[in-house]
């Protein structure tokens, strides 16, 4: 009768987990919000764009959710005030600008909890055609504004200007007005209504309050005072999320822009809200770890332009202006950064202390990690570990640190000198465009007051001069409405070579084109110079040019002001040319334009000359369509595709460094980054600096600069340091590996001496004894248990303990049935042959016989249960599972069997009598453990299957067999042996027949005591 075992009483350590439970549980009601939503309101202060794609993403994302908000945002107008809305309660938050100082002097207190805009979008644009190019130039000019802004008032006030007092014209929001000349300027949002003026090719100036010195912030996210002190937790969570709703947009801004015109408003164009998108990562700051960051000093100097400005007659800051995020949720947050450790430290104990039940647990559900299989570490190991931990992370710490404090400064080094080459390259491809600029504009201004001039040939010195103001102007040129064309170039090889009937002396060429007439044939009169004005040639040729349909014309026409044509290649050089166009007007009616070719050989050579460092590459490309403005390489600048000459882009240039970086620059949508050379694998960095709105073209300078043309010196003093601190580790690991080992070894020979016991190997050699007390002590007690383990194992079957240790079976009463196959043997006639036989014959025959049959069986994994006078009783599939046990029984029947066939012939030959051995084998399901008493126990097998075998080996005396085999034995392994059909049997203590088989041998072996053979 099996007892019940009765559940344990509630331990200690079931009690120290559920506070565990409990700890976890408050770090995590800590951490986390309430599942109730809380409903807010979000007051945007204009129409839906980008402008508040934060906000957009924060709610879309589901920021606002997690936080526990649910959050309605409102769309802002030109009559919605926000400052008065959330300082009035009706709306929770909104989206303020820096004139909230002026809020608080009027009793609306409202606080900042985030500068979202670290700089103001508000500019001021002007077309390049109305000859402003100071902000002081604005004074007594016209200006197209909508009253209130700020930020541009001080502006101009720090230049001496009256911003009240300036002359206005209504504000409809249409930069074509400008280009128009309704205003001389106009007050603009960088980020919309440049947009519209890049679009028409218009080339305009900017002026932004930040670059006289006025730096205001922009956006603001701002809540009521009342409400910050009333929700703090409210405040924070929407804080936090609209935060990383905005660092969710900038880093997706086209999925953004799909959002809005899916979810908001469809107003704007794609691309248009696209220029806003990347106008407003500008103005948010690149860096999205940063976003909203505000600076007490920077508020003081905007509270300062106020009180300049006449609008605050204190600029002391409200002491609730910022938000300083000091409320309980920091307290919450540090509770659970206390909690959370102590709860993982508690966790860390009880599983220590409890480590084995838990091995035991995890293994029962076969998740047991692979960390948790590892065996213990050695103690020498250990004690390595714990010099090398004291140790060597110092040195490791101190060559990082070096490292690390002296590569921040060199990368600020290279930061610098990068940011420094791509501003040069930007002013001096300005410098070009502008040199350019002002004798065009001269022509322009002449052609408008004489248009007859330059259909005269004393216009040409005027046009000569103008050509030969700048090196890099190639052809100057004034084109009319009508089709008459006035040119003066450069004669160079390359266009003699075009053209064989140039002179070859010649150096200066002018031309000109009669108007477009009734007459189907136009000729170009073409005269040729060596030293200007004295000619040495001339030649008249039909054409069918027509200046009004080249790049540029229509755009100078439309924008009324400068325009920049994208490169195309001269058919006379082979290298890329860019046109500048200047619109002549006589009043209001447009008559032609003043245009000019320039090379970009100038542009490049600067490129070359100015470098950030030795190996590093600068240039100049358009942003749109990738194509190379000017490179250092000028033969790399274009390309030949089918025969035919063409600019090459950052796509197809033949310089695979920067296809890398143009491929990486729009994978990532980083302006700065890291990439490597695909030739050698260096390291470079790219910086990508667009040219200024108002330049009239999407133009970037790229800088490719190699991080070891700065950072290779100190690369290569780093690895001589290390180099150096490996050298010392290797020789200091080995002085304390040496000394670990010396103090670990005994402890390590006592514990090899008591895992041989353990394994009952009693043969380990003896060492010298330990010269440390403790040690030594341990190291006796540890042969005093060998030595006694070794007597006792002469009267223990050694097999079997050693197998039911390695099972894990413990050594109490108790049985499990198991499908075993059941080994017995016997000798025949051996009590006849006792009687006849000297007793110490017998002992020589009896042992020989003991020691083949039992070596037969160990070889086949098999378990030996007992010798019963000169029987023998074994088993197969216990205490270690088998899934081959049949079939190896069979093997060890034959092993037997045929060794003692050899040893029989071996006594034959010495006079001994042969002895006949008679094995019966059967496998059933069968009882097999412990049995005995509390005293003495005893590993065996039991029941009917055990019988039967022991039958099977006495039914071979009836049949002259040697080898028994029962039915289930045959049917486990047919396939496999050979067998000797006998008859049905019934046996001692079954009613029921069974048929038996003589194993003769296994079919497919070569082994000679296993293979088919011939009878005797």
């Amino acid at each position: 009768m099996i007892k019940e075992v009765e559940p344990p009483p509630i331990s200690f350590k079931l009690t120290l987990l559920r506070w565990l439970t409990m700890v976890a549980s408050l770090a995590l009601a800590a951490s986390h919000p309430a599942t109730a939503l809380d409903a807010v309101s979000m007051q945007l202060k204009w129409k839906h764009q980008f402008q508040f794609a934060g906000y957009y993403q924060a709610l879309e994302q589901g920021f606002y959710r997690d936080a526990g908000l649910d959050v309605t945002i409102r769309e802002g107008g030109p009559d919605i005030d926000v400052s008065e809305a959330v300082a009035r309660g009706k709306a929770d938050f909104g989206v303020c600008s820096a004139g909230i100082l002026r809020d608080w002097g009027a009793g609306r207190r409202l606080v900042v909890l985030a500068a979202i805009f670290q700089r103001s979008a508000a500019v001021i644009l002007v077309a390049r055609r109305a000859d402003i190019s100071s902000v002081a130039d604005l004074r007594g000019r016209t200006l197209m504004d909508t009253p209130g802004s700020d930020e541009i008032a001080a502006m101009l006030k720090r230049e001496g200007i009256d911003y009240q007092s300036m002359l206005r014209v209504p504000h409809e929001g249409n930069p074509r007005d400008l280009l128009a000349g309704r205003a001389d300027a106009m007050v603009a949002y960088s980020t919309n209504e440049p947009f519209v003026l890049e679009r028409l090719g218009a080339a305009y100036r900017t002026f932004a309050p930040a670059a006289s010195g006025i730096d205001f912030y922009g956006d603001n996210l701002c809540a009521s005072e009342a409400e910050v002190k009333a929700r703090p937790d409210r405040v924070a969570s929407f804080r936090a999320a609209s935060v990383k709703g905005w660092a969710y947009a900038l880093a997706h801004k086209e999925a953004t822009v799909d959002l809005i015109l899916r979810k908001y408003s469809a107003k704007k164009s794609r691309e248009a809200l696209l220029f806003e998108a990347e106008q407003t990562a500008t103005l948010v700051g690149r860096d999205i770890d940063r976003i909203g960051e505000q600076d007490p000093a920077r508020w003081r100097g905007i509270a300062a332009v106020y009180r300049q400005l006449g609008l605050l007659t204190d600029d002391t800051l409200p002491a609730a202006l910022i938000w300083d995020g000091n409320d309980d949720s920091l307290q919450r947050w540090l509770i659970s950064l206390v909690l959370v450790p102590v709860g993982l430290a508690i966790a860390a104990l009880v599983a220590y202390r409890n480590r084995r039940s838990l091995r035991v647990a995890i293994a029962r559900l076969g998740a047991l990690p692979p960390f948790a299989t590892m065996g213990r570490p050695r103690l020498s190991l250990i004690m390595s570990l714990l010099f090398i931990g004291l140790s060597i992370p110092v040195l490791i710490f101190i060559m990082i640190y070096n490292y690390n404090k002296n590569s921040a400064g060199i990368v600020s080094i290279l930061n610098d000198a990068v940011a420094q080459t791509s501003q040069a390259g930007v002013e001096r491809t300005q410098d070009l465009i502008e040199n350019t600029e002002s004798p065009l504009r001269f022509l322009a201004e002449v052609a408008a007051s004489d248009p007859g001039y330059f259909r005269i040939e004393q216009s040409r010195d005027l046009m000569y001069r103008a050509l030969t103001s700048a090196a890099h102007i190639d052809a100057a040129y004034v084109s009319f409405e009508d089709g008459y064309h006035r040119v003066v170039t450069r004669i160079d090889e390359d266009r003699r070579r075009a053209d064989p009937r140039i002179p070859a002396i010649a150096n200066w060429h002018s031309s000109y084109v009669d108007a477009i007439t009734n007459s189907l044939l136009r000729v170009r009169h073409r005269t040729f110079f060596d030293i200007w004005p004295n000619q040495v040639g001339k030649y008249d040729v039909a054409t069918e040019i027509d200046i009004r349909t080249l790049p540029g014309y229509q755009s100078a026409k439309t924008t009324r002001t400068l325009a920049v044509t994208e490169p195309s290649i001269n058919p006379d050089t082979g290298f890329p040319i860019i046109s500048l166009r200047i619109p002549i007007f006589r009043g209001v009616e447009f008559i032609g334009c003043a245009s000019a070719n320039i090379t970009m050989d100038v542009l490049s050579r600067f490129l070359d000359r100015h470098r950030a460092s030795a190996g590093s590459t600068t240039f100049v490309a358009d942003r749109n369509n990738g194509k190379i403005i000017a490179f250092p390489d000028k033969q790399k600048g274009v390309r030949i595709e089918n025969g035919v000459l063409k600019i090459a882009t950052l796509a197809d240039i033949d310089d695979p460094v920067v296809r890398e970086a143009h491929r990486e620059h729009a994978r990532t949508g980083a302006d700065r980054f890291v990439f490597r050379s695909p030739i050698n694998g260096e390291d470079l960095i790219a910086a990508f600096a667009n040219f200024p709105g108002g330049f009239g073209q999407a133009w970037q300078v790229i800088t490719l600069t190699p991080i070891d043309d700065f950072v290779g010196t100190l690369k290569r003093t780093n690895r001589l340091m290390m180099v150096v601190i490996i050298a010392l580790t290797t020789v200091e690991l080995f002085f304390i590996y040496f000394a670990s080992s010396r103090l670990s070894r005994p402890v390590e020979n006592v514990s090899r001496q008591l895992q041989s016991i353990e394994s009952l190997n009693f043969d380990t050699p003896a060492r010298p004894p330990s010269n440390i007390h403790e040690i030594a002590k341990l190291e006796s007690a540890a042969s005093l248990l060998r030595t006694s383990l070794k007597s006792f194992s002469s009267f223990v079957p050694l097999d079997v303990v050693r197998q039911l240790i390695k099972s894990g079976i413990p050594l109490t009463l108790g049985v499990e049935p198991r499908f075993l196959t059941v080994f017995f043997s016997d000798l025949e006639n051996f009590s006849t042959h006792s009687e006849t036989l000297a007793p110490d014959d017998l002992l020589i025959q009896i042992s020989t016989y003991l020691e083949e049959v039992s070596s037969a069986i160990a070889e086949e994994g098999g378990t030996v249960d007992k010798f019963i006078g000169d029987g023998v009783m074994a088993f197969w599939n216990a205490p270690a599972e088998r899934s081959d046990h049949v079939l190896r029984a069979c093997t060890a029947a034959l092993r037997a069997a045929r060794r003692m066939e050899r040893v029989n012939d071996v006594w034959e030959a010495e006079g001994r009598p042969r002895i006949h051995l008679r094995i019966g084998l059967n496998c059933a399901k069968v009882l097999v453990g412990n049995v005995g008493s509390s005293n003495r126990l005893s590993y065996t097998a039991l029941g009917d299957g055990v019988n039967v075998a022991a039958r099977l080996e006495g039914i071979n005396k009836l049949f002259g067999t040697t080898i028994c085999i029962s039915d289930s034995v045959y049917d486990q392994t047919k396939n496999e042996i050979l067998a000797r059909p006998i008859k049905r049997v019934q046996v001692k203590g079954r009613k029921t027949k069974f048929m038996i088989y003589e194993l003769l041998a296994l079919r497919m072996s070569d082994d000679p005591e296993l293979r088919i053979r011939h009878r005797r």
